[in-house]
């Protein structure tokens, strides 16, 4: 009697360790994944270099890849702020552009018509894509108006495109 209740015993722990392996086996990531990366669907958490006191601006990256600071005319953004962080530190969401499936608002720098190219302005504004001579990154369409510098507008996304005016 006590050589069945051990033979048993013993097959029930070699019926749980071939399944643990057959689960190692089958998906090995699952026991090895770090936990600390990933994939981001829309947005992403980062530090701020500085205050940034309005919504909606566009920011690049900072000192590091785990801040962020506004964007300036010659800068290739990352994304828009949609929050407000009070100082240096401090998390901010950015709402990465091009990695959406939705509109962004921004802030305008001065007037902008619906349905123009959109390129970042001086302190992580919005400006209409110009015509003069130079490069430029178009980041996405307005598809609302803007009437004056700190008007907000929707526009939709786009990976920043390079644009060179010649």
């Amino acid at each position: 009697m006590n050589i069945l209740f051990t033979l048993l015993a013993l097959m029930v722990v070699l019926a749980l360790l071939a399944t643990c392996v057959w689960l190692v086996q089958r998906n090995p990531l699952t026991f090895l994944a770090n936990v600390a990366e990933g994939t981001h669907a829309h947005g992403i958490t980062k530090l701020a270099d500085a205050a940034i006191t309005t919504r909606h601006l566009l920011v690049k990256i900072g000192t590091d890849i785990g801040h962020v600071a506004l964007a300036g005319v010659s800068d290739i953004p990352l994304g828009v702020a949609t929050d407000e962080p009070a100082a240096a530190e401090d998390p901010v969401n950015v709402a990465l552009l091009g990695a959406g499936d939705s509109t962004l608002l921004g802030v305008a720098s001065a007037a902008i018509t619906a349905g123009d190219l959109l390129a970042p302005a001086a302190s992580g504004k919005l400006r209409t894509l110009p015509a003069t001579t130079g490069t430029y990154y178009i980041v996405g369409r307005a598809i609302t108006a803007a009437g004056a510098d700190g008007d907000t507008i929707e526009f939709v996304p786009s990976f920043p495109v390079q644009r060179v005016v010649a």
